[in-house]
């Protein structure tokens, strides 16, 4: 199972991220919850203190 995390402003609009890396993914996902949480602990620095956020578990898609 992987991780991704979405955060939300304070009216309730949520934020995507995505990955800019060429041949990647464009959904930013993360191998586990300690991960995820650690990159809303190195966000929370660039965005507003009012905004939430949220790990929400992905199944791995079968190839």
């Amino acid at each position: 199972m992987r991780f991704i995390v979405k955060a939300f402003d304070s009216e309730g609009s949520e934020m995507e991220f995505e990955n800019t890396a060429i041949g990647e993914e464009k959904e930013v996902s993360f191998e586990n919850e300690e991960a995820a949480k650690a990159f809303i602990e190195g966000i929370k620095i660039s965005l507003p203190n009012t905004w939430q956020y949220r790990i929400i578990p992905k199944e791995d898609e079968k190839r």
